[in-house]
């Protein structure tokens, strides 16, 4: 009770705070909102840091590679760039979720901008 008492009577603002309120634009890593663009897909390459495209979407493919049925070879063949046609000949784009974004061992990285 005695919080209470000392809460209500705290000085008060006389005006409100100037300027709009803040909002952030910036979209962590991970988060589906976030554009990536083909050049930055390109420079993730490397077996310790691997995406690729499917379809409109980036993934952070690294720690799934070496859980791939197919080992991480046929996943290096398209590290850093666009995977979707041959992604789409050998598996349905439910495997994505079911297999990897589920499990943990897939990221979202977001949409490719066009």
């Amino acid at each position: 009770r005695a919080s209470v008492a000392i809460l209500a009577q705290a000085p008060r603002p006389s005006a409100p705070l100037a300027g709009p309120p803040f909002r952030s634009t910036f979209r962590f890593a991970g988060s589906s909102g976030m554009s990536v663009t083909e050049a930055d897909v390109a420079k993730h390459n490397t077996e310790s840091d691997c995406w690729c495209v499917v379809g409109d979407e980036v993934y952070d493919v690294t720690n799934f590679m070496a859980d791939h049925p197919g080992g991480k070879k046929a996943i290096m063949l398209f590290a850093g760039k666009d995977a979707t046609e041959e992604f789409d000949m050998l598996h349905d784009r439910k495997v994505i979720k079911k297999y990897g974004l589920d499990a943990g061992t897939v990221k979202h990285m977001g949409k490719l901008s066009k």
